[in-house]
């Protein structure tokens, strides 16, 4: 299976498990000895604001909800489009930072769009294609604008609805489909 790095997975409607039902991950990694991942539509309901206190002993003052990455604990990651402090390219617009002076240096510049994330989802070798080949994810290339910029509530209904799209456009082997179907 090709790398995953920079799609989005998106629960497929039967995948009960708790921790990812109805949930969209981006794929920041994968290979053969794994894969890593965020989930973008889990916000926690705390925000930044109240955790840099915790985390980094100082206040700053930008208030932006912080989602739930994952089931596994790990560090606070902040998605977004600056270049010059991205840890890790993600897809084109969209880069990943966990290095503490980073965070820093983000959390100053406060830029817009940000998603602010903490723990991850992983897999060990070979089982996320398990899980891919039970139809439990369905996978689908990233933009830094479906990453940036829909509703976290709403992001899984919409990717459902790309991706089945993007599957029916497949198997019926359509040619020059409008990307918006009111132009047909």
């Amino acid at each position: 299976m090709p790398s995953l790095k920079g799609h989005f997975l998106i629960a497929s409607p039967e995948l009960r498990d708790p921790n990812f039902h109805r949930t969209v991950l981006l794929i920041l990694e994968h290979s053969p000895e794994g894969a890593a991942g965020v989930v973008l539509n889990r916000p926690t309901g705390a925000s930044l604001a109240r955790l840099t206190e915790e985390v980094f002993g100082e206040t700053f003052d930008w208030d932006r909800p912080i989602h739930l990455g994952g089931p596994v604990p790990g560090p606070l990651l902040l998605l977004h489009g600056e270049e010059d402090v991205a840890d890790h390219a993600i897809v084109g617009g969209v880069f990943s930072s966990v290095d503490p002076d980073h965070l820093r240096d983000l959390m100053t510049r406060r830029p817009d769009p940000v998603v602010i994330l903490v723990n991850y989802a992983g897999w060990g070798p070979g089982q996320l294609e398990a899980e891919m080949a039970e139809d439990s994810w369905y996978a689908l290339a990233a933009t830094a604008d479906r990453v940036f910029g829909q509703n976290a509530e709403g992001l899984w209904h919409v990717l459902v609805r790309c991706y089945q799209a993007e599957r029916l456009t497949r198997v019926l082997d359509l040619k020059n489909v409008p990307m918006d179907p009111r132009f047909n």
